[in-house]
């Protein structure tokens, strides 16, 4: 465990990078459409389709061996196993007659909350199902939302074009209390934290909303701007969901020098698949910091759910530390066959130390000596947690917004499962990592400086950052 390979975390894509999402599409499409009950059906229709119960129980039986054969520690995340047990139980109880494979997520999705972690879920709704229901002329929630202070509120057209509600408090949908939709959303999405669901499904609050409440043409949707309040009736747009689109290179990296003294530098993903891209265009951002003699460089990754230590680790750390460092510290992981080496055995725990730190590259020419500042909030994750530990840790910068969703402990190495008979996947990891300086694992990522921004202005924190 003490080789760098072993414990690079890859991104959820699940959770919610779609750079990491494009690589596994197409494994979970051909494993949803292989299935001898829906080799004839579409991902959409396959949820749709009938199943016994008896074979729905089976299939949270082989689901429920398979976590405890896959997970290092489910109670690391899971605030009480004995109420997680009964929840399940309940759950078999429930299933009498033939349910759709819909009303069957429905019944275990809520399981999500309690398993408390971004790499752990189950009843996962790929993107194959949304694009199906697309492309089929499938109608959703036309505008794409977030929370801000707390409130749900429009930010955009679902595809992105701007509306003159923009900003405006959902009340309601469809006579139904904005609090009433949320609690029951957010209780399906798996995450961290409460504040990690609410990043994950405002991402995702359309598709969601659909999968809950069955398709709706017309949407009558009760709003509130200070104290008015008024009722607008939109129709229902068959469109993808900003999360579900292909990204160009540009959408995840952007560098720009804001004035003689101050650059930033965005990353929404640690992974591209063309790498060599991704590292020429680090390497002349920070020679391009240097020729100018920026003296302070913001490195905004607020909207990282992770990717490749190793995207961090080559692209910006070799830039800026200034000491040996190691990403982690205390682990633990879970002995699976794929990945047995000589004389462990399947099934077992293994702990240990990270003990191999990464040198200072001495060699390079370009190195940033400034000042270093890195943007951090709900939606950063996984392989950014950890970009963020080793930049607090070593004092390599300071952290500065909101804390994370997500803990300061990382699991890792996700394994996926097909459930047999519905044809619904399941997530795990099978290890976990503690920060470099260790401390409380299941607490989040603290920023050094902590500042307040409207969500609906990203560039206000930015501002707010230079002017202290």
């Amino acid at each position: 465990m003490t080789n760098y390979l072993y414990v690079k975390i890859y991104y959820q894509s699940l959770i919610i990078k779609k750079t990491i999402m494009r690589s596994t599409v197409l494994f979970l499409f051909i494993l949803l459409v292989s299935s001898s009950l829906t080799a004839q059906k579409t991902p959409f229709e396959n949820i749709q389709s009938e199943i016994q119960p008896e074979e729905l129980k089976k299939d949270i039986d082989v689901w429920f061996d398979w976590i405890h054969a896959t997970h290092p520690d489910l109670s690391y995340t899971v605030k009480d196993m004995d109420v997680f047990y009964n929840s399940i139980a309940q759950i078999k109880d429930s299933i009498t007659p033939p349910l759709k494979v819909l009303e069957f997520w429905k019944r275990i999705s809520p399981l999500n909350s309690q398993l408390s972690d971004g790499h752990t879920f189950v009843g996962y709704i790929n993107s194959g199902i949304v694009e199906d229901y697309v492309s089929k002329g499938g109608v959703l929630f036309p505008f794409e939302v977030l929370f801000n202070k707390n409130k749900l509120v429009i930010q955009s057209f679902i595809d992105g074009k701007p509306t003159n509600y923009k900003g405006y408090q959902i009340v309601e949908i469809n006579t139904v209390p904005i609090g009433t939709i949320t609690a029951s959303l957010l209780s399906r999405i798996n995450g961290d934290s409460e504040e990690h669901r609410k990043a994950l499904l405002q991402t995702k609050f359309a598709i969601f909303h659909m999968l809950m409440y069955g398709e709706q043409n017309e949407f009558s949707i009760k709003i509130r701007q200070g104290k008015k309040e008024k009722t607008i009736s939109v129709s229902g747009l068959s469109i993808l969901p900003k999360l579900y689109r292909e990204e160009t290179f540009e959408d995840n990296f952007n560098f720009k020098i804001l004035d003689r003294d101050n650059a930033v530098l965005t990353i929404k993903s640690f992974w591209w698949d063309d790498k060599e891209r991704y590292y020429d265009y680090m390497d002349n951002a920070f020679t391009s910091l240097k020729e100018k003699k920026i003296s302070h460089l913001i490195i905004d990754i607020r909207e990282n759910g992770g990717g490749d230590d190793e995207f961090w680790m080559k692209g910006i750390l070799k830039y800026i530390a200034d000491k040996p460092y190691r990403w982690g510290s205390n682990y633990k992981k879970k002995i699976i066959a794929k990945y047995r080496d000589a004389g462990e055995v399947i099934g077992s725990i293994k702990t240990g130390e990270i003990d191999t730190l990464i040198p200072v590259d001495m060699d390079i020419t370009n190195t940033f000596k400034g000042k270093v500042s890195v943007l951090i909030g709900p939606y950063t994750y996984s392989s950014s947690i950890l970009f963020a530990n080793t930049i607090q840790d070593y004092s390599f910068g300071q952290l500065v917004g909101e804390p994370t969703g997500g803990k300061s402990g990382q699991t890792g190495s996700i394994q996926f499962f097909k459930m047999p008979y519905s044809g619904l996947m399941a997530v795990s990891p099978r290890f976990y990592l503690e920060r470099p300086n260790g401390g409380n694992p299941t607490e989040p990522v603290v920023p050094d400086i902590v500042i307040d921004y409207d969500k609906l202005n990203p560039d206000e924190l930015i501002d707010k950052l230079i002017k202290k």
